[in-house]
């Protein structure tokens, strides 16, 4: 039976139709090559593959390289650059020309990538629990650089695994943006945890935190600092967020860094098995600058599945359409768990 749930986080209305899953479809599914047995055939190492260990060049331009105790520099477990690519320019600075009707922004901002593992073959669902501690090592010691940027107003730090999620290698990396603006979605959920904090004198993540551990339905993985919940008004089939334990306004304030690769890899080990190696995109949602905010605003990972395409109903009006209630997508999702 259909049913409407509204997400209290980022304000929207979600429509439920479990019975959109019978729906017939005479498209052909395209072929994808990113599948799990695929994926597990993948050499560690491509000698065409600009990320892979040994294929360094001198025009990179490193920002960070981060080696583990013990090892030779040549030894990276991970490096970040600036991005070939980027979508804007850091030597700039953010001048405005506003008018009534008409406002610009010089293109400033920070756009770096960041190569998650020297191996090709690797992603956060097979990677071992030392090399995913790297990886969010390096993630929050770039992040506190960003941030201390003086034109840098917003950072943040994603992934696009797989065509469908925008990704265009395969070599396992993520990326990180420092901004001069604030994007807008992040700015409703400030004002949604703003607007719950005013009335309720609580931090609205806390307690749906709260009210998610004690009823237990949507849970996919907790440990001692985090809980990886697929939320009750889920955007999309198998939205996960991983969320700390402890009210936290930035991740710069997180400290529990092998908690946090404990819960990456393990969410991602059952999705990888649980929806065959989606394609997906996973967004840290967290303020740069926050000491207005750090009362009511607590930081979380949002981990967003491409598994169904989007119609005409969610550009029409922006009310997203979920076939799979969250309490079905929690519990297969948990049947991949990890073998202890």
């Amino acid at each position: 039976m259909p049913i409407f749930r509204k997400n209290l986080i980022t304000n929207d209305w979600v429509m439920f139709s479990p019975e959109r899953k019978s729906r017939p479809s005479d498209y052909v599914k395209p072929t994808e090559d990113n599948r799990v047995e695929a994926f597990l055939k993948r050499p560690e190492k491509d000698d065409k593959c600009p990320f892979c260990k040994g294929n360094e060049k001198k025009d990179d331009k490193e920002i960070l390289r981060y080696v583990p105790e013990g090892r030779e520099k040549d030894d990276w477990q991970v490096r970040i650059l600036e991005n070939k690519y980027a979508s804007l320019d850091r030597t700039k600075t953010p001048n405005k020309n506003f008018s009534l009707l008409c406002k610009e922004m010089d293109g400033f901002g920070i756009h770096d990538v960041i190569i998650d593992h020297p191996h090709h073959n690797k992603s956060l669902a097979n990677m071992s629990l030392e090399d995913a501690t790297s990886l969010m090592e390096a993630y929050k010691l770039r992040y506190i650089q960003v941030c201390d940027d003086p034109n840098v107003n917003h950072v943040v730090i994603f992934k696009n695994q797989g065509y469908k999620a925008g990704g265009s290698l395969q070599h396992p990396h993520s990326q990180i943006y420092g901004l001069p603006l604030m994007p807008f979605e992040t700015k409703v959920r400030l004002g949604q945890m703003e607007n719950y904090h005013v009335i309720h004198d609580h931090c609205l993540m806390c307690d749906i935190l709260e009210m998610e551990l004690k009823e237990k339905k949507r849970i996919v993985y907790e440990n001692d600092s985090f809980v990886a919940l697929v939320p009750f008004a889920s955007l999309s089939p198998y939205h996960t967020w991983i969320v700390p334990r402890k009210h936290q306004a930035s991740f710069r304030e997180c400290v529990d860094l092998k908690d946090l690769a404990d819960i990456m890899t393990n969410v991602c080990h059952m999705s990888f098995h649980a929806l065959e190696n989606p394609d997906y995109n996973f967004i840290l949602q967290s303020l740069s600058h926050y000491e207005r905010e750090s009362e009511y605003f607590h930081w979380y990972f949002s981990v967003i599945y491409h598994t169904v395409r989007r119609g005409g109903i969610e550009f029409a009006g922006g009310l997203f359409n979920n076939p799979i209630m969250p309490e079905e997508a929690a519990e297969h999702l948990v049947k991949h768990k990890k073998k202890s």
